[in-house]
């Protein structure tokens, strides 16, 4: 305990001695001047100083006090450097230039392109109707010019009954009342002939009827690694390809890791935010032998802090690349199907490429030398290790990626979906779908197959495919 306090005291003695020599970290100070922008006005050591300095400067109507380049006048979503990004956000690049801007960029606002239809529509002087408007300012101003017609009118007449009864008023002695009618009605007209000059005295903004529009938002990307690279790019994002860091493979190709620098708007992005480059020339052969019926091309998968380029027969348990098999990346390494039939008696594709999760045991091991049925059991109830062993059991129960691509030209009836085959790096020459007859184990089935009937043989023939358990010839048939 002594020796705690006595420690702290040191401390406490060194932060008191030597604590005035510590270096204090100053940032950035931008003046907000009208007409110029966000001006940078040295480093004052914190924010009072730079409002201080920024007092000084002539027509500085605020300050911004940065610590980092993130909070920089560059960092404002309202702020557009270039009209091209406003165009493509489908605004209009305004012309001012806003004080907490950085000089040169302005903001983009909306542009009124969508109608509004009236359900009630509004008479114009025109001789026509108002039946759509864009704004309340253009329906509040539809409003006033109607109503404005429909006063004057109303004046006139009250100025003609008030002549009328003038003439007969010596018969009825009512002239006071005529006169007073005449006057009231000028009054009122001159007021409403006058009504603009009247508001524009008051405040101009009153005539204007326009609704205030906001600023448009810059749309950013966040940015937390393991993005693609190429993408973007093509978005107009910056990237330090010349100090990219290649991977397992050539530069530019997955794996390849390069900073990002700037965004689409030019702000400079901070340190430590990454891209990926994800493209892929062949599957990695160290990851296991691709199937030889594997149609699909190598996708680029992260493992970790490692990226490898596979196919989806490679991803099966233990594999070398050390990827983890799991129902979505088995899907999502799930290639195009090919489309070539278009007529209406074939199928929309002639090759359907399947790519799937199962937790068959003939597909981890290709001596199972049990039924579909029992390894269904045997999986679903946990007693699997009696019957293939540890090692198989437990690679049935993590599950493997599997592949099949069924070329539809070969399907000529719905008893030939049976032959057709599944392939990983360890079943190389393919397991039958009359052999991965339960649904429960995953996918790719013949119970999936069957049921789908991706090739349309039942259109073609009249007939409906149906997965019937126990057939000896087949587990499809037609009915």
């Amino acid at each position: 305990m002594r020796l705690a306090r006595s420690f702290v005291l040191v401390l406490l003695s060194f932060v008191f001695v030597f604590g005035h020599a510590l270096p204090v970290l100053a940032g950035a100070c931008f003046c907000n001047i009208e007409g110029a922008g966000a001006t940078q006005n040295g480093n004052p050591v914190d924010a009072a100083a730079c409002q201080t300095s920024c007092d000084g400067v002539e027509k500085s109507v605020g300050y911004l006090y940065a610590l980092d380049v993130t909070q920089y006048p560059s960092s404002l979503l309202q702020c557009f450097s270039k009209k091209e990004l406003c165009d493509s956000a489908g605004g209009k690049f305004d012309s001012k230039q806003p004080a907490e801007c950085p000089p040169g960029w302005h903001y983009c606002y909306p542009v009124d392109t969508e109608k509004y239809t009236l359900q009630i529509s509004i008479p114009s002087q025109s001789g026509g109707e108002v039946t759509q408007v864009s704004n309340y300012g253009e329906y509040v101003g539809a409003i006033y010019k109607y109503l404005l017609g429909f006063a004057v009118t109303t004046a006139i007449v009250f100025v003609m009954v008030g002549g009328i009864r003038y003439v007969v008023g010596a018969s009825t002695g009512e002239i006071g009342k005529a006169k007073d009618m005449i006057v009231k009605a000028v009054s009122g007209l001159v007021l409403l002939l006058f009504a603009y000059v009247i508001l524009y005295t008051v405040n101009p903004e009153l005539i204007r009827l326009q609704v205030p529009k906001l600023p448009m938002i810059r749309q950013v990307l966040l940015l937390e690694g393991g993005e693609d690279c190429k993408s973007l790019k093509d978005k107009g994002y910056t990237v330090d390809d010349a100090n990219a860091v290649k991977g397992n493979y050539a530069k530019f190709l997955c794996g390849t890791v390069a900073a990002v620098t700037k965004d689409p708007a030019g702000s400079v992005i901070p340190e430590g935010k990454t891209c990926v480059y994800n493209a892929c020339a062949a599957p990695d052969p160290t990851c296991g032998e691709a199937p030889s019926d594997n149609h699909a091309n190598a996708l680029c998968v992260s493992a970790g802090n490692d990226y490898r380029c596979v196919q989806c027969g490679q991803i099966t348990p233990g594999n070398s690349c050390n990827i983890a098999p799991s129902a979505g990346l088995c899907s999502s390494l799930d290639p195009a199907d090919s489309f070539v039939n278009t007529g209406a008696a074939n199928p929309p594709y002639d090759r359907l490429n399947l790519g799937g999760f199962t937790h068959s045991p003939s597909m981890v091991s290709t001596a199972t030398g049990v039924t579909a049925a029992t390894a269904a059991a045997l999986v679903g109830g946990g007693a699997i290790t009696a019957i293939y062993g540890a090692a198989v059991s437990a690679d049935a129960i993590t599950g493997t990626c599997a592949y099949m691509s069924l070329n539809c030209n070969e399907v000529t009836a719905c008893e030939s979906y049976d032959g057709m085959k599944a392939y990983n790096s360890i079943v190389t020459n393919g397991q039958e779908l009359d052999d991965l007859n339960y649904s429960s184990l995953g996918t790719p089935s013949i119970v999936e197959i069957c049921s789908q009937d991706p090739c349309q043989i039942g259109k073609k023939t009249g007939k409906t495919c149906t997965f019937v358990e126990g057939k000896v010839k087949s587990d499809c048939v037609s009915k």
